[in-house]
This record gives C-alpha cells, sequence and structure tokens, in this order.
C-alpha cells in the first residue's frame, strides 16, 4: 500500500495514507483551483504516471520543478523513493532518509511495483493495470460513456484488450493472434518474392494445365526407359546434367589420346630410319661425275649423322614424355567411363538420348516448381484465414465470459447501491467495440454512476490494487447513491483515493466516512496544497 508522500512545496509537507479509502476534502463551497485534483495526479505520478508533469503545466510554471517523495508498505516492509519532475525517466530508490541509493528506470520500476503487489498477469505492465482506473480531471479517460477507453487516440481494439489481459483472459487469444502475424508475415513475404520473380505465380488454370502435361511428362518419361530397359526414372535432371558433362570430357580426352598416339607413330617411325651413304654408292656416283669431291661429300653425311643423333635422343624424351601423357588420358577415361556409369549403369547411352530424358526431367522439375508454390500460397492463404477464424472465436468465447462476469457483478454492485430498485449498466462486447449503458436511462448522473459500478466491478475481481476518482466523477451522482458508494469504497479491502466536495450537502453517514477517511483538507486563502493559488489578480 502507498504509505505516504512528503514534498516540501506542499504547505502540509507529509500526508500519510490510510490502508483502504483515502479522501481529499475541498470547502463546503466547492472551490476551484485549490489542489484536490492535482493531488490526486501527483499520487498517480507516485503509481508511475506522467500526466502530473505534462497536464499540469501551470504547476510547472508556478512551483517549477521539484522532488515528490513517497514510501509504500509491503509485508510490514517499507520501500522509499522519489521522482523529479525533471526526469520522468528515472526513480530513484531511497534509504529511510529518502537520501537516493540508486536510479531505475520507470520500466524497473513499474515491474517492481507490479511483483510486490504480487500482480500475476503475463504481458502487461503495472501502469497498464492501474491507468485505466486512475480518472481525475485533465486525463483522457473520464469520458462517463466510454470507461474502457484511456485516450480518444487510442487504436480499435486496444481497450478491450486491455481489459481481457487485467482478468488474465488474453493468454489463449495472444498465442493465435502470434501464430496469425506469423503466418500474415509469411504470406506478405511469399507475395513479395512472387512479386520479384524470384518464386512462380500461376493461377489455378495454369495449376490445372500443369497438372495435365506433369502426366504426359510422366509417361514420356516410362517409355523411354521402357525402351532402354534402364534406370532412367531414377534418374534428376541433375544427374542428367552431370552425365552429359561427364561424356563431353570423355570426348575431349579421347580426342586428345588419339592425338599422342599419332604424335608417338610418327616419332617410332623417324626413329627407325638409319640409313647413310655408302662407299659403293659414292663409286657410282664418280662413274657420272668424276670432278665430284668425294671427301666432301663424306664430311657432309658425317654432319648430317651428328645431327640425326641429337635428333634422336630429343625424339626419345618426346616419346617418353608422350607416353606418360597417354597414360594419363588413359586412366582419365577409365575415371570418367566408371563415374558415368555409376550414375546411369549404361556408359553406352548416347548424349543424345541423354539429352532428351535431361530436357523431359526439367521439364517436369519446373512444372512441380510452379506447382508447389501454387499450392504453398494457396496453404498460406487458408491458413491465415483458419487462424483468425480461430483467434476471432477464442476472443468471441472470452469475451462473452468477461461480459457475463462484469454484468453481474455491476448488476450486484447497482443492487447495493440503489436497494435493488434501479436497472444496472451493462457492456456488450462486439469485435474491437462496445457499448456501455443503462437501458432506457441516459442521464448524466446515471452515466457517471455506471462508470463508479464498472471500476468498483473491476476492482473486486481482478487484480487491479487501486482506484482514483476525481470529485468530478462523484459530483454528477445524486446524494442518494453516494452514501453507499461511500460504503462500498470502504468496505472493498483495496486502497482507494477520491476527491470530494461540499461534504455538508450529504447525509450524516457519507459525512462521518468522509470525515474518517479524510488524509488532506483543503480550502482557499493559503490551505491550497501548495499554500497559494495562481489564479488570483
Amino acid at each position: 500500500m502507498l504509505y505516504e508522500i512528503i514534498c516540501n512545496k506542499f504547505k502540509e509537507k507529509r500526508i500519510e495514507f490510510l490502508p483502504y479509502l483515502n479522501t481529499v476534502l475541498g470547502d463546503d463551497v466547492g472551490s476551484n483551483s485549490i489542489g484536490k485534483s492535482t493531488f490526486l495526479l501527483i499520487i498517480d505520478f507516485v503509481f508511475g504516471g506522467k500526466d502530473y508533469v505534462l497536464k499540469s503545466t501551470e504547476i510547472q510554471r508556478n512551483i517549477g520543478s521539484h522532488v515528490i517523495k513517497f514510501c509504500f508498505e509491503f509485508n510490514e516492509q517499507k520501500y522509499f523513493f522519489s521522482r523529479d519532475t525533471t526526469e520522468l525517466e528515472l526513480v530513484n530508490v531511497c534509504n529511510e532518509r529518502y537520501a537516493p541509493v540508486r536510479t531505475i528506470t520507470l520500466l524497473e520500476y513499474y515491474e517492481l511495483l507490479k511483483r510486490n503487489y504480487e500482480i500475476n498477469i503475463p504481458g502487461i505492465s503495472f501502469r497498464e493495470v492501474v491507468g485505466r482506473f486512475s480518472r481525475v480531471y485533465g486525463k483522457d479517460n473520464l469520458n462517463e460513456k466510454r470507461p474502457l477507453d484511456v485516450s480518444q487516440k487510442e487504436r480499435a481494439g486496444a481497450p478491450i484488450n486491455a481489459l481481457l489481459k487485467l482478468f488474465n483472459l488474453y493468454n489463449e487469444i495472444s498465442e493465435l493472434e502470434d501464430l496469425f502475424k506469423k503466418v500474415e508475415s509469411e504470406l506478405k513475404a511469399y507475395k513479395d518474392a512472387q512479386k520479384y520473380n524470384l518464386i512462380s505465380s500461376i493461377g489455378v488454370r495454369t495449376y490445372r494445365a500443369n497438372e495435365k502435361e506433369l502426366s504426359q511428362l510422366e509417361k514420356d518419361k516410362e517409355k523411354m526407359a521402357t525402351q532402354l530397359d534402364n534406370n532412367l526414372l531414377d534418374m534428376d535432371s541433375v544427374k542428367t546434367e552431370e552425365v552429359l558433362k561427364l561424356k563431353q570430357q570423355l570426348s575431349v580426352i579421347r580426342r586428345q589420346r588419339s592425338r599422342y598416339y599419332s604424335q608417338i607413330t610418327s616419332i617410332e617411325n623417324n626413329l627407325k630410319e638409319n640409313s647413310s651413304i655408302k662407299s659403293k654408292q659414292l663409286e657410282e656416283l664418280l662413274k657420272f661425275f668424276p670432278e665430284a669431291d668425294t671427301r666432301r661429300l663424306e664430311e657432309i653425311e658425317n654432319f648430317h649423322f651428328e645431327i640425326k643423333s641429337i635428333l634422336k635422343s630429343e625424339l626419345k624424351e618426346k616419346k617418353e614424355s608422350l607416353n606418360a601423357l597417354l597414360t594419363v588420358s588413359e586412366s582419365e577415361i577409365k575415371t570418367i567411363e566408371n563415374k558415368i556409369k555409376d550414375i546411369i549403369q549404361t556408359p553406352t547411352l548416347s548424349k543424345t538420348v541423354l539429352a532428351t530424358y535431361s530436357n523431359l526431367q526439367k521439364r517436369s522439375e519446373a512444372i512441380e516448381r510452379e506447382n508447389l508454390a501454387y499450392l504453398k500460397l494457396d496453404n498460406l492463404i487458408t491458413s491465415k484465414k483458419d487462424t483468425k477464424s480461430r483467434r476471432d472465436q477464442m476472443k468471441q468465447e472470452q469475451l462473452k465470459k468477461l461480459e457475463c462476469l462484469l454484468n453481474d457483478k455491476m448488476q450486484e454492485v447497482n443492487d447495493y447501491i440503489y436497494s435493488g430498485k434501479k436497472k444496472a449498466p451493462t457492456i456488450n462486447f462486439h469485435g474491437t467495440t462496445y457499448t456501455f449503458e443503462t437501458v432506457d436511462d441516459t442521464g448524466t448522473g446515471t452515466s457517471y454512476k455506471n462508470m463508479v459500478v464498472y471500476d468498483i466491478s473491476v476492482l473486486e475481481l481482478s487484480e487491479l490494487p487501486i482506484l482514483i476518482h476525481d470529485s468530478v466523477v462523484l459530483k454528477q451522482i445524486a446524494d442518494e447513491a453516494i452514501e453507499k458508494i461511500l460504503n462500498k469504497y470502504e468496505s472493498i479491502g483495496k486502497q482507494i483515493f477520491i476527491s470530494f466536495d461540499k461534504k455538508t450537502a450529504y447525509t450524516n453517514k457519507s459525512q462521518e466516512i468522509l470525515k474518517r477517511t479524510c488524509i488532506l483538507e483543503l480550502s482557499p486563502n493559503g490551505n491550497e496544497l501548495f499554500g497559494r493559488s495562481w489564479n488570483n489578480k
């Protein structure tokens, strides 16, 4: 519970709180600008709100920056904190003398309060729990016709979702909502991929035509396999493509091998030639050419012999090199033939046959990819519809449960206030919208009473730990109902903070409750919250 608030700018520096109803009283003439609503905004500030700074600019202008010190008590242990109006996102954790020990973020502070108030609701922060039920002049949640709304700018469905979370009825919806968003994201990504031609995009007519063509292609492949009596049906386009490449490599290497054989044969022929000019041949030459210089011819022949010896040595080396290349070629040919054999077991198949089968297989796979893309898209669309339907159905069931809980409780509270003589407000949910009314009674007083009845019902039914009601909420309600409302406030067993004017205008019982629960009494002429008013000339 909130134990105390301290500020050196207040006239009354320290305000201590009661465990249940806490009343900020104004004077008997309903004077304004004395600080009642401001103090409730400060209580809201203590519970993590920001409106005290953001929407009370005249206070920040006239008072300047200041520190609000406050203490909570949980399980008989006190926790001390302070917030500076210039540091909205930070909270100081203090010692018992309010000296800051460390600084935490506002989000960490929410978690601390949620833990100490023992609010065991997943997916909702402490501020989301209490913020909607802090109804103070200047805030945006005072529309008596729309008690669930925290502001007019709130997106559709957010107030209802917040209420479902508060009653711990949102977990199942949340799981389906996450699944719906996931499927929706997948569908969008898939459509984007089709838009940029990364995935095939076809309609139902093309899909059906593809089915017919695919059936024919399968028949053609079966016929081809039967004719060749092999395992082509087990081959896909990747394998056939690989075989074609291997056959091309085989052709190249075989041509190389043939060239090596030809070159080796030529070298062997050259090595066999060992002819030279004999003496007998020279004698025959002299018969016809007596003047011929036979000694010179012998020298030339000896030169040729020496050259041939050198060339034979080079030819032998060349032959050895070619034989090595020939061996490598033979090995490569054998390796490639084995690879082809491993793939299709029929290495004698012609490239034409393989190419034909490959084209059939490629076309089949292309059609299958198109049809799979169509089926995937259709599946995602169906999944999105089904998930949305499941989510909406679950939400409808949870809202019906919440509707019954609230309407039964509001009937009970309203009967207590009016002794069963007046109609109770009812709430009805319609998807992301709702209606809140008392049938046949749309008066202003009834509308504000309805909001109070709704808030009390939620406070009693849920883990909501506090309630803040400004006098602007209560002053519209008929006098006969106020006493019972005050009684109800006191009996709930949770801390409630209200401001109230003109207490003497109400019943003696009401005055007694207000006096007993008063924690701060304000009035004009020096008894304002800050000891002065700045609206006077």
